[in-house]
């Protein structure tokens, strides 16, 4: 928990940093061709080629958590046990892995952030006790 509150401040910063140097590089939005889905527009490109699997799953929650509800994200990873963890953590995040395309030097995992759902309104249940 300590170093938890020692590194997320750090990975926020390096989050906003390369976000704010890709949005300067991109001029337009990239589009992909995803088998089920169809064409798709990225929203966000994550790169995370080089790094490890807990700093890249770590990150990937931060970013997620602060989604915007519709968001596709392309993340790009070469360590096989983050691409094979990544789903897994997803329902969590309220999010749906789209696919994975495997690629020569990583593997891309496309994701798309759920819109909220609503609860329906439950029914008070009566109080505990006598029962009439």
């Amino acid at each position: 928990m300590l170093l938890y509150g020692i590194f997320r401040p750090i990975g926020l910063t390096w989050i906003r940093i390369r976000h704010r140097l890709d949005r300067a590089n991109k001029l337009e939005l990239k589009q992909v061709d995803l088998p089920g889905h169809g064409t798709l527009s990225v929203d966000e490109s994550l790169d995370f080629v080089g790094d490890n699997c807990l700093r890249t799953n770590l990150l990937i929650k931060l970013v997620l958590d602060k989604a915007i509800a519709g968001a596709v994200y392309e993340i790009s990873s070469d360590n096989l046990s983050a691409v094979e963890t990544i789903p897994f953590m997803l329902p969590n995040c309220d999010c749906e892995h789209l696919a994975t395309i495997h690629e020569s030097t990583c593997r891309k995992i496309y994701i798309r952030k759920r819109k909220p759902q609503t609860s329906p309104t439950e029914s008070k249940s009566r109080p505990h006790g006598r029962q009439r």
